[in-house]
Parts: structure tokens; sequence; C-alpha cells
């Protein structure tokens, strides 16, 4: 027996050989080796807290994703897929400069899967001191409400603690939380992530910076609106020898919010300026918000009224009037009238030169008006008619007889 089987020992275990080098043809011709790439792929962070234990925070600087090759059977490289990987960086083995290798497996397949290419990468990292500090949170608002609607209230009752590298706290100027109002007609309640901004308004990148709260509850208070005319009223007179020329002032019109008993209460501002003893030109702005009443609004960047009141010296002027010259108004057709003025009537005007300068008898329309008068002996106040900004200084009065 054991000459049989020892027999020919040589062409026997040639013949294995010859059958394993055939297997691995045949292998490699039907299921050959293979490459794959993958490009980033995530570095998976283990024993983080071994630096948070130290009053640290970290910021990866190189190796927060790498790219490699693998070699493996086409059969499996095929169906390999980047949740076949652990890819990690071991935070308890980091280096005196800050580095730590990334390690490259593929649990599924284990040594089947070899890296080719890549496999000797290493995470770098910025090591900082822990900082933290307290914030209020504040709303800002993206877009505009439908129209007639205004937002009057955007609240966000939240203090919230952000931690992480000091050099980025430091940076930190407010906290807000971003609310799309775009085309929402009446209030509402949200919920938003909150973000952090520099003293410039820009984000600042919040990877490393650890919120209180990731989810902050924001309050939107929605008012009506409504738009008013505004009037501005001179009280008082100008300086003796002085009168007021023209008044003008910007805005005619206002929109205001409120609520609905708010806004049915009112229909026009009215503003009273005061112009007593003014002996100059008035060149003021005055806050409209300050005029409005309490629980009215005023919708728009513009809060301010612009008001400009011309004050000039004052000329005078006496224009006689003869009875002649005076109407008479609703006389019964059995009363006569009798002028008992021997001289003429005076009357005087006060104004802007140039409007002065145009009064005469005819612009001053002189009447009388015997509406509930009977016969007998009247001193009759004598009507007369100014325009602009020409006023009177006296009150003309005449004496008649009706019979």
């Amino acid at each position: 027996m054991k000459e049989k089987l020892t027999r020919n020992i040589g062409l026997k275990v040639l013949s294995l050989i010859l059958a394993a080098i055939l297997w691995l043809v045949i292998t490699n011709v039907d299921d050959p080796v293979t490459t794959k790439y993958f490009d980033n792929v995530p570095v998976q962070i283990l024993n983080e807290d071994e630096i948070t234990k130290l009053g640290q925070v970290y910021e990866i600087v190189e190796g927060k994703t790498i790219n490699f090759t693998v070699a493996a059977r086409r059969s499996i490289k095929d169906n390999l897929t980047v949740s076949d990987f652990k890819v990690t960086a071991d935070f308890s083995k980091l280096s005196d400069v800050n580095a730590v290798t990334i390690n490259i497996y593929c649990p599924r397949y284990g040594s089947e899967v070899t890296v080719t290419n890549g496999l000797y990468q290493v995470m770098k990292v910025n090591l900082e001191a822990l900082a933290e500090k307290h914030f209020k949170v504040n709303v800002i608002q993206k877009g505009e409400p439908a129209e007639g609607y205004y937002v009057a209230e955007k609240t966000a009752n939240t203090i919230i603690r952000v931690s992480g590298p000091k050099s980025k706290i430091e940076r930190i100027a407010e906290i807000v939380v971003d609310v799309d109002v775009s085309d929402v007609a009446g209030s509402f309640r949200t919920s938003e992530e909150p973000k952090a901004l520099d003293e410039d308004g820009k984000e600042i990148d919040s990877s490393n910076l650890k919120f209180s709260d990731t989810s902050v509850p924001v309050n939107i208070g929605m008012y009506r609106t409504k738009k008013i005319d505004m009037q501005i009223v001179p009280t008082g007179k100008p300086a003796d020898g002085y009168v007021m020329t023209t008044l003008d002032y910007e805005p005619k019109t206002i929109e205001i919010a409120g609520t609905d008993d708010a806004l049915n209460s009112i229909d026009q501002l009215t503003v009273n300026e005061n112009i007593d003893g003014a002996n100059q030109n008035i060149e003021k702005e005055i806050n409209i918000q300050e005029q409005l009443p309490e629980g009215i609004i005023l919708v728009g960047d513009n809060q301010t009224a612009v008001i400009n009141i011309a004050i000039v010296k004052a000329d005078t002027k006496e224009v006689l009037i003869w009875p002649a010259d005076i109407d008479i108004k609703n006389k019964p057709d059995n009363i006569n009238v009798t002028w008992q003025n021997i001289a003429p009537i005076s009357v005087k005007v006060t104004g802007p030169a140039d409007e002065v300068a145009d009064v005469t008898v005819n612009t001053l329309k002189p009447y009388i008006d015997l509406n509930s008068y009977s016969n007998g002996s009247y001193d009759i106040a004598i009507g007369i008619s100014v325009t602009g900004y020409v006023t009177l200084l006296n009150n003309p009065t005449g004496r008649i007889l009706l019979n």
C-alpha cells in the first residue's frame, strides 16, 4: 500500500501544482481582481471626549474627508459602496503635533478588500481653549407679509448658550433666527434654527459651535394696515410785524397698523405746529410715531415728517372805501338805504409785501348784508374778502339809515 502511495511521487506533486495553477488561472479569468476609487469619504472621529476632557475644542485642518482606492475580486468590487467601509480617526492617539492616523477597514469583506492607494493618511487639527457665552436671540424678518398686513411683533423669548473655540465665541455679535413671512396674512408661531453673526452681519461657520437649543420658538404678531391723511395745522401768531406765507410738509399720507379697534378710531392725523412769536422761517422734522395714539404703529422705514413754514416781514396798507363801492345784499324792495358816512371808510390790511401790493377796493369786495334788518339807523359791519396770507387789521363799519 505504501509503495502505491509513494510510487511516482514527483508526478503526483506536479499534478497538484498544475491543478492549483489551473484553478488560479480560471478564477482570474472569470473573477479577476480589479480596483475601485472612492472620493470625499467622511472620516468618523472616535474618542472625541479625550479633547473635551481637557477643556479644549478642535477644528479640523486636514482630513475631514479622504480619497482612497481599493482592490478586490470583481464580484466583490462591483458591490462595494462607501457604507461598507469604516473610516476613523481615534483622538485618543492624537500625536504631539495634533495629528492622528486615519484607519480604513472593510468589515463586510475583511482581508478580501485591500487598500492600494491612500492607506497612510492623517487628520490634522487645531486645538483651542473652550469658551461659552449667553445670548438673547434676535429675529430677522425675511420677505414681506401679504398686502394689508404689517409685522408688529417678532419675538424669540429665549436666552441661548453657545460654546466653542474661544476665538470664534469672541467673534459672535448676535445670535439670530430667520423667519420668512412672505405673503403671510395673520399672526403665527414657528421654530427656527439659530445661527451666529459677526459685527458685519456675516454668518459664522457653526461646524464647531454648540448651541444649547437647536430649535428656537418664535412668535410673529401681525396687524392690519390702513392709509390716512396727515395734516399740519399752524397755531398762534408770528411776531408783530411778521406773517406766515406758506406751509408745506411731507408726507401728506401715512400708512399705519394696529388692532381693528385701534384702526377704526382714527381717520386722520392732525399735528399742531406752534408758530407763536416766530420771526423767521421754520424748518424742522418731527417724529410721526410720537404723534400717533397709543396702540397705533407707523408702517415703513421713514418715521419723520418734514415741515417748512415761511415767516416773512409783513407790509401794511390802507384802502379807502366809499359807500358807492359797497355791495348791498338781501335788501328788501320796500326799504331805502341811505349812507350817513361823510368820509370814506378805512380798511387796513397786512401780509406779505407782494400780496398786499395787489390789494384794491375791487379785490376786497366790500359788502353789507341787510338780512333781518328793519327800518332804523344802524352801525353795520362791512364784509371784506381777503385772500392768500393777507389779513385784516381792523373791522370796518358804516352808518346807514333804513326807511
